[in-house]
């Protein structure tokens, strides 16, 4: 039981501890994206979860600089920077053979990528579907009720 107790409250704590990083970076202005295709690989491959930091500016990126910009409404593309020019930046996937078409300017530019975690990001996927939802849920409130009831048999058993 003391065994079950542990796993419990290690679990408990990484969520904790997780929820409370991404928060924290939320507040730096740095937010997460799923990579969702293999346009950078091998560098960040696809279902990794890249942190692109909003606070940097676009007059502050270099060339090989990886940043995140938006194409169309909703889309956003993280891509290496091949060439700065008077119209914008020039990017390119490290997997693709062609630069994009267009240029990145103000006012499609979100950020520039800080670091990623490979696949992590497929974990984000998972839990987005209301599926996954559920089950994410439902599985912290067990572990919550199963910490509180094992902490109640610890206080009997002392007693």
């Amino acid at each position: 039981m003391n065994i079950f107790k542990g796993v419990i409250n290690v679990i408990l704590t990484l969520i904790i501890v997780v929820g409370g990083i991404f928060i924290t970076l939320y507040f730096f202005g740095i937010t997460p994206y799923v990579v969702l295709s293999g346009s950078m690989e091998p560098t960040i491959k696809t279902g990794s979860l890249s942190f692109i930091n909003k606070n940097i500016k676009l007059q502050d990126i270099k060339e090989n600089d990886i940043i995140g910009f938006k194409i169309g409404s909703d889309n956003l593309v993280t891509h290496r920077v091949v060439s700065i020019t008077l119209n914008g930046l020039t990017t390119k996937g490290d997997n693709n053979k062609v630069v994009d078409g267009g240029f990145v300017t103000n006012n499609n530019y979100v950020g520039k990528n800080i670091f990623w975690i490979p696949k992590l990001g497929f974990v984000v996927i998972a839990v987005q579907t209301p599926t996954g939802k559920i089950v994410g849920i439902t599985s912290i409130i067990l572990l919550f009720l199963a910490g509180i009831f094992l902490g109640e048999d610890n206080k009997k058993e002392r007693n």
